[in-house]
C-alpha cells in the first residue's frame, strides 16, 4: 500500500474515531455492549448486584445498548478496576463494580494503586449499609468484647485488600485479637471456610450482603452479629453496636470514621477516566431510573437484595471527602491498617 493510501486510512480512522465520540449517547449507544466488569468472584453481594442492575439498567440508556457482565477478581479488586482504568476503551462502554475501599487504597497510596478516583466518575450506589462483623456460632467470641480478649480468626481474600485491612486496623485502634487468614479467593470461599471450621468469622461484609448471601444463617443464628461500622447505627441493627463507640481517644475515632464513611456507598458503580461527560450523566440518569423501575424493585425483592440507593453525585462527594481527609488522619488509618 502507497503511504497515500496509508494517509488516506489513518485520516480515515481519526474522522471515524471523532464523529463517534462527538455522537448525542443515544446515537453512540444504540446497538453497542456495555461491558460491566465485576472486580470480584461470580456468586457473592457485588456480583449478584451487578446482574440484577444489568438486566433493567440497559433499557433505560438511551440507545438501549446491551450490558454484558464479566467478573474480573484479583488483588483485592486492584486487577479489575486497574483494567478499567488504564486498559479499557474510555468512552463510556466499560463500567465497573468495583470495592467500596477503592477510595481508601488510594488515600492510603497502596502498592498497586493505578487509579485516580478524582479523575473518574461513580454513576450511583444500590445501597448504604454498615459492614458487620460476624463470628460464627460455634466461636467462643459471641460478642465484640469477648473478641477484646480472645483470638479470633478471620477469613480474608487477598492481602493489601480490606477483608485483611479492616481487622488489622481494629486490632491496632481498639485492642482487638483477631487473627486474619488472608489468601481466599472471594467471599463464598470465605462461607465455606467458616462452615468447614478453618475460620471463626469474616469482618468486612455488609448488613445488605449479609441478609442477601446468607438469610439462612441470620434466620438460624449460625452467625453472632459482633458491631458495626458505619456512620451510624442501621435501623434493623439497634441492639448491634458501633466500632466507633469502642474507640479510645477522639483521634481513634475520626480514624474509624473516615474509614468506614464507604458503608455509604457500599456497592457502587463507576465509569473510567475522560468518558465524555454527556455519556456518563447519560448513565447516570439510567442508573437513577434503574433504582425506582418498578421491574427491579420487585425482582430485587424476590433476590433478598435490599435497596438503598444514591445518586452517581452524592458517591462522588464522599469519595471528594475521604482522599481530601486530613493527612494526619489519613496516616493513621494507613498504619493501623498495615500493623501486624
Amino acid at each position: 500500500m502507497s503511504w497515500a493510501k496509508v494517509a488516506a486510512v489513518a485520516s480515515g480512522w481519526l474522522v471515524c474515531g471523532s464523529l463517534a465520540w462527538a455522537q448525542a449517547p443515544a446515537e453512540f449507544y444504540r446497538g453497542r455492549t456495555i461491558n460491566l466488569i465485576v472486580t470480584s468472584t461470580p456468586g457473592g453481594d457485588y456480583d449478584n448486584r451487578a446482574r440484577l442492575v444489568a438486566r433493567h439498567m440497559e433499557r433505560h440508556i438511551d440507545g438501549q445498548p446491551k450490558i454484558v457482565v464479566q467478573n474480573m477478581p484479583g488483588g483485592g479488586g486492584l486487577r479489575g478496576i486497574n483494567h478499567i482504568y488504564r486498559i479499557a476503551p474510555r468512552d463510556g462502554t466499560v463500567i465497573g463494580a468495583i470495592d467500596q475501599q477503592a477510595p481508601l487504597a488510594q488515600a492510603f497510596g497502596e502498592k498497586g494503586v493505578e487509579y485516580d478516583l478524582l479523575k473518574s466518575s461513580y454513576l450511583g450506589n444500590t445501597t448504604s449499609s454498615p459492614i458487620v462483623l460476624v463470628s460464627w456460632h460455634k466461636s467462643s467470641v459471641k460478642t465484640f468484647r469477648d473478641a477484646l480478649e480472645k483470638e479470633l480468626v478471620i477469613g480474608a481474600t487477598g492481602a493489601g485488600s480490606a477483608s485483611v485491612q479492616v481487622p488489622l486496623m481494629i486490632n491496632a485502634l481498639i485492642g482487638s485479637k483477631f487473627r486474619v487468614v488472608s489468601g481466599y479467593p472471594g467471599g463464598n470461599e470465605i462461607y465455606m471456610a467458616m462452615e468447614n471450621g478453618e475460620v471463626e468469622g469474616r469482618a468486612t461484609q455488609n448488613w445488605s450482603g449479609w441478609k442477601s448471601q446468607k438469610p439462612d444463617w441470620l434466620r438460624d443464628k449460625k452467625i453472632n452479629l459482633l458491631a458495626q461500622a458505619g456512620a451510624r447505627k442501621h435501623p434493623e441493627l439497634p441492639d448491634v453496636p458501633l466500632l466507633a463507640d469502642f474507640a479510645r481517644s477522639d483521634e481513634d475515632r475520626q480514624v474509624l470514621e473516615i474509614y468506614f464513611a464507604t458503608a455509604d456507598m457500599a456497592r457502587p458503580l463507576w465509569v473510567g477516566p475522560d468518558a465524555p461527560a454527556d455519556r456518563v450523566a447519560a448513565l447516570r440518569k439510567a442508573f437513577d431510573a434503574t433504582m425506582t423501575d418498578r421491574d427491579f424493585i420487585e425482582e430485587a425483592r424476590k433476590i433478598n437484595i435490599d435497596v438503598e440507593a444514591t445518586g452517581g453525585a452524592e458517591v462522588q462527594r464522599i469519595v471528594a471527602r475521604i482522599l481530601g481527609a486530613p493527612a494526619r488522619v489519613l496516616d493513621r488509618a494507613r498504619k493501623f491498617s498495615e500493623s501486624q
